[in-house]
Formats: structure tokens, sequence, C-alpha cells
């Protein structure tokens, strides 16, 4: 393991070597580092200031040697007599930066000449290379040179200056070309280098511009400056006026004439100061080696001696280049290593912070690990670490017989308000003790507020149930902190039956027996899979609903409402009916209930609400205007949304509708019942209390409600004609109606006896198979004729 673990580290490390000079390279190869470079030089040179030789002197031609001439170019003869001033004066050797390449006064050029031919060989003549036009409209270069009556006597030296890539001027050329056509560079020819030297050197800024000595031409012109300025110097004439443009950017001085980069140049060479920078591979092996040094080595250092390390390193990297700057004539390319440590200081910091991170976590696993796998509030084990402990059993070698408990505490929200939350965890933890020395080998788990659970786990089946036995006959009776209190337990018993069964479902299971324990109010409820319904096949039930919805698969039948006093229909319910595709007609109550439980009742219930108007429509244009009646879910009258909606849904409208609602409905929430009830009427809408007789029936429910219409349950309906008590019932129910303003209906209505029984009692309306059967729209319309001509023969045979 601590092999492979050391490989792993090697081989993070060559990789991260290898990313460091790749990143190097490439930044290196595009120039992003000349400007770090530039600032770098800029700082050695100041670093390393060095004094001018005052071997040579510039004449400038300024602006106002170009005023006192009164145009340019000028004749020759102002450059003959400038010659002969400052031969006269002691001047070793005159230089131009001056183009005289193309003829001008004969006179002029003969009197230049005559200057230049006074003392052969101690004048030099600028040449250049510039491009030029050929016949077929392509360019080349070709150099330009003075005329031959000129430079017969003189020295030529080319003036042209190497301008790097983005313009700006660092390095220095000796001269151009090669054998046969070699032309030396005007510094090398002032400064006496050997022929015939190829290659630049990197121009000394150090030697600052400023300190060159310099003359106005028309002062050396008119013979007005000190003979001490030029005796035995090396003179060069450049122009320095604006207007001439004779102009380069360099990075360390700003912007310099041509006339003095030749200046700086020779300054440097006569000084030995003509700086050489190592090659691009010496400089970036030097980089590879730096990163190697201060690669990150895990656990190798701290940040405090990391940054000590790097804080020498980057000390060095600043003042070596410039001690050695000063010693030698070399320039180091430091940008490269700055940049090859500043990478490797990031990734020593991301590796020794990596550390530090994995080294809190290693020392807070422990802690973590307790808190991930225990209840905060109680300290017991909790779900996760049960079903990590159910897991481990599960896949362990010992058989025998496995079932998980969940043990319920009843009545806790009520103990817990009564002796408050210290005292009702101390009761947790008595019980979960209690259950541990049953147990014994079992670790008792803290699966929520009120459920303990464990796993049991012994050679066989018998075993097993003897544990389970001890479980249940627990005595409710124990002392708390000096209290006694009674808790009593329910369990949820979920038995391992297969291989196959993983820890997460047989403690779903365990947690399902315990509900049920608690509903049906049972001490121990063993799980059974025949009576259990997968929730999965619940929630595809609603998926198939949404699909029918949008398929058409659903529709709605209505039942015809009877009104007693004159056997004319005034009204129908609307009942849904779902057909489906492969599983035939699916009971109502099959999926109304899965409907309201996972919350797809509201998606069904504004479908059957904008049906059944549409409905009514078709109904109203065939000559029955009919009340129709929708059935509202006990969940949609506390949904403020849902009423809203319905509210706008026919809000101006002639809807005709009438919202039934249970009696069980109004009993669990009277306040949202009462609520969406008055809403519902401010827009028009009939509201029925459906299936009176269900629920615990409470009279001061009905004081409350402003309903208009109260539907007797078909329970007290079919034996009204057998027993007395329900015909009192029934009875004092129809007055109790009658005395609220409500309209009385009794559904379940199935033989005439019940429907004379009804009638005699003061029953408004009946409903039922008597009647008519739940039919489709189709149906219903004919149905509603017939009965209507039915009506008008029975009324023609009373009348005659």
């Amino acid at each position: 393991m601590s092999r492979g673990l050391g490989l792993a580290q090697r081989f993070r490390s060559v990789l991260g070597l290898g990313a460091v000079a790749v990143a190097v390279a490439l930044a290196m190869a595009t120039g992003v580092l000349v400007p770090l470079e530039d600032g770098l030089a800029t700082l050695r040179f100041k670093g390393v200031q060095r004094p001018t030789s005052h071997q040579i002197t510039v004449v400038e031609i300024d602006v106002p040697s170009l005023r006192a001439a009164g145009r340019w170019p000028w004749g020759r003869d102002r450059f003959a007599t400038a010659i002969a001033n400052l031969q006269a004066a002691g001047a070793k050797v005159v230089a131009f930066d001056v183009d005289f390449s193309a003829p001008a006064a004969p006179e002029a050029d003969r009197m230049l000449a005559r200057a230049i031919a006074q003392q052969p060989g101690s004048v030099i003549l600028p040449t250049f290379v510039q491009p030029a036009s050929r016949a077929d409209g392509e360019s080349k270069l070709v150099e330009t040179s003075p005329l031959g009556g000129l430079s017969a006597e003189a020295l030529l030296a080319s003036v042209n200056v190497p301008v790097d890539a983005d313009g700006r001027v660092r390095h220095y050329a000796y001269g151009f070309g090669e054998a046969g056509a070699y032309r030396q560079s005007m510094a090398a020819a002032l400064a006496g280098v050997p022929n015939q030297r190829n290659g630049t050197f990197l121009i000394d800024y150090g030697m600052t511009v400023t300190d060159i000595p310099h003359l106005s031409f028309e002062d050396v012109y008119r013979n007005r400056f000190d003979p001490k300025a030029v005796r035995g110097r090396t003179i060069l004439i450049g122009a320095t006026a604006l207007e001439l443009g004779d102009e380069f950017a360099t990075p360390q001085a700003g912007t310099v004439n041509g006339v003095y980069i030749h200046a700086l140049a020779f300054e440097n060479l006569a000084a030995g100061r003509a700086l050489v920078t190592p090659p691009a591979w010496i400089t970036f092996a030097l980089t590879c080696l730096l990163a190697w040094f201060l690669r990150a080595e895990a656990g190798e250092t701290s940040l405090r001696a990391l940054s000590r390390r790097h804080a020498a390193v980057g000390v060095g990297l600043l003042a070596l280049p410039v001690l050695i700057q000063d010693l030698t004539p070399v320039s180091l390319s430091v940008a490269p290593l700055l940049v090859a440590q500043l990478l490797c200081l990031l990734w020593a910091t991301r590796a020794e912070l990596d550390r530090r991170a994995k080294s809190i976590i290693h020392e807070r696993e422990a802690g973590l690990l307790h808190l991930a796998m225990h209840e905060p509030e109680t300290g017991l084990a909790n779900r996760r670490a049960l079903l990590a402990d159910l897991t481990t059993r599960m896949g362990g070698s010992e058989s025998g017989a496995l079932a998980v408990v969940a043990v319920g505490i009843d009545r806790y929200p009520t103990m817990r308000g009564a002796v408050g939350y210290s005292l009702s965890n101390l009761i947790v933890r008595d019980v979960a003790a209690q259950l541990a020395d049953i147990c014994g080998d079992s670790d008792v788990a803290h699966l929520s507020t009120s459920v303990l659970g464990l796993v049991l786990q012994r050679p066989d089946l018998g075993a097993l149930m003897a544990d389970l036995e001890r479980l249940e006959g627990l005595d409710p009776g124990r002392e708390v902190a000096g209290h006694a209190v009674d808790v009593f337990l329910k369990l949820g018993v979920s038995h391992r039956i297969s291989a196959d069964q993983d820890a997460e479902g047989l403690l779903e299971n365990a947690t399902l027996a315990l509900d049920e324990a608690r509903q049906s109010n049972r001490r121990v409820v063993t799980f059974d899979t025949e009576t259990y319904v997968d929730p999965s096949l619940n929630l595809a039930l609603m998926t198939e609903m949404r699909r029918g919805l949008r398929a058409g698969e659903l529709a709605l039948h209505y039942q015809p409402k009877l009104t007693a006093a004159d056997g004319v229909i005034r009204g129908v319910e609307a009942l849904i009916r779902w057909k489906h595709p492969v599983r035939g007609n699916i009971p109502p109550d099959s999926f109304i209930g899965i409907a309201e439980e996972t919350g797809s009742i509201r998606e069904l219930t504004e479908w059957t609400l904008e049906r059944a108007l549409a409905d009514r429509a078709l109904l109203k244009a065939a000559g029955h205007d009919l009340m129709v009646s929708v059935n509202i879910s006990a969940r949609l009258l506390a949904d403020r949304g849902f009423c809203d909606q319905l509210r706008a849904l026919v809000a101006g409208k002639d809807h005709g509708l009438c919202l039934e609602i249970t009696e069980t409905a109004v009993i669990e929430n009277p306040a949202a019942a009462t609520a969406a009830i008055g809403g519902f009427r401010a827009v028009g809408l009939k509201v029925s209390i459906d299936d009176y007789g269900v629920g615990l029936s409470s009279l001061s429910y009905l004081k409350l409600l402003d309903a208009d219409e109260l539907k007797i349950d078909k329970s007290l309906v079919v034996s009204v004609t057998e027993s007395q008590r329900d015909r009192l019932i029934v009875k004092s129910t129809i007055d109790l109606a009658h005395s609220l303003g409500m309209v009385v209906v009794a559904e379940g209505v199935e033989t005439p006896e019940i429907q004379a029984t009804l009638t005699l009692l003061g029953c408004d309306a009946i409903q039922g198979y008597l009647i008519s059967r739940p039919v489709p729209l189709a149906e219903l319309t004919p149905f509603l004729t017939a009965w209507r001509g039915d009506e008008a023969r029975q009324a023609n045979e009373r009348a005659a």
C-alpha cells in the first residue's frame, strides 16, 4: 500500500514538473514574458548604472540648426564646413548618420569631397538597407550608399538599427550581411570592432543617453564650440529634431534618437559592456532545474518553511542577475525563472493546503463519523448506523433467523409536551437501554422522534420469536430522573424471508408494520407482503391517470336527482369513470384515494370542473337546464390557490354548479371549510354537505356552515323502511336541515318503498338506482328527454 502511495506521489511530482515546464515554454515562445523581462531589465539597469566614457560627442542636427539654415535638406557645403571645424579642433573621427546617397549641388558635393579627402579614413559615411520596388511589382532589400565621389576617401558603416517585433530597440548589431557583402555597423566601426563579426548584443541602458556629450550643429558650423569637447574624440553627427523623424522606442529609456542609439552602442562596446544573453535553451534548462529544486513533496514542509524557502529564492533571482551584470557583461533572462517559481509556489501551496485538509479530515474523522452515525439529542445510533449494521449482518456468513424491529413510543408528542424535551430524551434513552438489555448483541438506533429500531439475529426462528415475545411483554412503568412514567410501546416486525432482500427494504417494511400497529391499535404487527401495496405502484397509477386525462380515457357519468314533490329531474351528480386501455374499467375508489394522498387530486378535480361546465352547456343547449354537482376533496378546501382558481373559473358565468363537500372534511378542518364555502357562495356556487351520517354529524358544524343542500348518506337510507330508529334519525335530520334553510337529498334510493317513505318524511329530492345509474352524457340527454315525456303524459292523465 505504501509503495503504491509512493509511486502515486512521484507520478504527481513528475506531472507537476511537466506542467510547469510546458507553461514556461509556452510563455517564452509566445512572448508573454517580454513586458516582465523589460521591467526586470530596467531594475537591473538602474541598479548597475555606469558613467559614459566621454570618448564620443554627438553633434545634433536640432531645431535651432534647422531654423538657422532655413531649409532641409542642407547644402553639402555646410557639412564640409563642419568637418573642417571639427578636424581643426582635434576630432579623431567624424561620422555621419545623414543620408548622402542623392546628388546635390555639384559645387557643394565637391566641397564635401575635398573636406573628406583632407584626412582620408577619418570620416565615416552611412549606409542603410531599405526596401526597393522591382519592375515586377515585388520589393527587395537594397543597400543605399553615399555618392561614389563622397565615399572614395571615406569609410562606410551601416546605420540600420534592429527593431524587435514589438517595435522596441533592445539589441544592436555588429554588422550586416555575409563575407563579400558585409557591412559593419556604425557603433562597431567607431569602436574598432574586428570586421566580419556578426550577431547582436543587448544594449546596456545602464549608461544613460543624457550623459553623452553633445553639441548643436549650428554651433559647430559657426565654430562656436569649445575645442575640448571634440579634441581626441569620436564625433557622430545625426538628427535629433522631431520633424526629421529619426526616433526609436526603447523599453527602458523611452523614445531615443537614432544617433544616440549608435552613440550608446559605441559606449557599450568601448567599455566592454556589450551585454550578452544566454541562449533560450540554457534559460529553459535553468528553469527546469529551479522547478525541480522547488517541487512540492507531500508532507515535506510547512507553509512557513515554504514561504522562507521561496522568499530566499526570489531574493536570489532578483539580486544574483544584478551582481552578475555588474561584474560581467551578461544579462540573465529572469522572467522565466520567476514564473517557474511562482508556479511552483502555487503548486507547493496547494499541496500543503491539501495535506493540511487531509490532516484535519483525518483528525476529525472519528468525531464526524460519530455525528453522522448518531442522533445528537439522544446520542443513540441513527438510521444510517442501523442500516450499516444490518447490511453487515446480511452479508455475513452467519446463518439463522433475522428480523428488523421498529419500536414506537405511544403518545410521544403529548408526553414530550408534558415533561419537556430533556426528560423525553432521557425516556428514549431509557427505553433504548432496556431494549438493548433484552436483545443483548443488538445496537438500538433512534430512527425518528418517537421510533427506535434494532436488528435481531438468532440461530433459529424459535429463539427469535422468544426475544420478540420478551419485547412485547415489556413493562410500561419506568422511573426517569425520579419521576414515574408509563411508556407504552408498539412493535413493527419485518422478517428476512429471502436472500435478495436488502437492508433498506427490511427497515422500511418494519416501519410500515409499525404504522399499521398504530393505526389498528395493536401491540405487535408483522409485515405481510400479501397485504402490502408497493407505493411505487401508486405513483405509477397516478402517472397513468395523468396520461389518461390527456388521452381522453377518463370521462364523467351523471346520476340524476329527482325532486320528490313533482317528479322533475332538476339536477345531476358528476361521477368520474376511468376506462384503461389495458386494465379496463378502474373503480373510482382505486385511484381517487391515491390521488388525494399523492397530491394529484387537484389536477383531477380541475379537469372534472372544466368537463362538467362543458357538459352542462351541451345539456342546456339541448333544452335541459340542470344543476350539476361535483365532489370536492377535503384536502382542496385548505388549498387557497385551488379555491381562487375555482372562483375565477365560474365568476360571471351561468355555471349552474353545486360543490359537494363531505361531512368529514368539514369536521376535520372546520375553519378552512367555513372560509372556502363562504368564498364559493360569494361567486354563486351552491354548496352541498355530502355523506351526512358517516361521520360524527356534529350539529354545531351544520349551524356554522352556510350550505344550500344536505345529502343523507346511503347507510341511513337503506333501512329507513325497516328501522324505526333510522326513520327518526332521518326525520330529525330533514327537519333540522329545513330549519337551517337547506334542501335535503337522500342518496342510495333503490326501491319505491324507500322513495315513498322519504317523501313522507319530507325529503326534497332522491338519488339512486331507482331513478338511474350513472350514465355518460351521450345517454343522459335521451334519458332526460324520455323522462320529460313521461312527466307530460302523466300530467295529461291526471288532468283527464
